[in-house]
């Protein structure tokens, strides 16, 4: 298996892991709380959030070859050839960091775009329904929190093998 066959097989899993958690949970909450409140927005919102969840969608299980080469994820690797049997410590550091930066990154951009929605419909308030849509203090603390793993979940897949040695030069002084 080569390590761009093996890097396939993970972001196809990531696709299909993200579409059964937006269908079931994701959507159908945003969908509820923009149905309480029709307007233009709220339609916009979500066709935009349809179309956006399609595109994302299509890109992660239909083009796993562009995301491989837009984040430059075979490239850091010894070989080409992935043998598990000699798959050392340093190859599933590396893997490792890549799969936990895609959770963060997927788990995070729901949310993300959530919360910008709100703080949209919030600081569009119109009168009648401002009571509906405060954004307070803490919703601005999870919109940032989860703006900053986003970037956190990107900086992990783009820099994997930097992140690595990190690791391995904190075990070597630990030893």
């Amino acid at each position: 298996m080569t390590k761009k066959d093996l890097f396939r097989l993970i972001i196809k899993i990531f696709g299909l892991y993200s579409v059964i958690t937006i269908i079931f949970s994701v959507f159908p909450s945003n969908v509820g709380l923009v149905i309480s409140q029709i307007d233009f927005v709220g339609i916009v919102w979500i066709v935009f959030s349809l179309i956006a969840i399609i595109l994302f969608f299509t890109l992660l299980i239909y083009k796993p070859d562009k995301i491989i080469s837009w984040l430059k994820l075979d490239k850091g690797f010894d070989e080409d050839k992935i043998e598990f049997q000699n798959f050392n410590n340093s190859n599933i550091l590396k893997l490792a960091i890549i799969v936990i930066g895609g959770i963060i990154l997927i788990q995070n951009i729901p949310a993300f775009l959530s919360h910008t929605l709100f703080a949209f419909k919030s600081s569009a308030g119109n009168g009648l329904n401002d009571n509906m849509f405060k954004f307070g203090l803490r919703d601005y603390i999870h919109w940032t929190t989860s703006f900053l793993n986003i970037i956190l979940g990107y900086l992990m897949l783009t820099n994997y093998s930097y992140v690595s040695k990190l690791f391995k030069d904190k075990d070597k002084n630990n030893e």
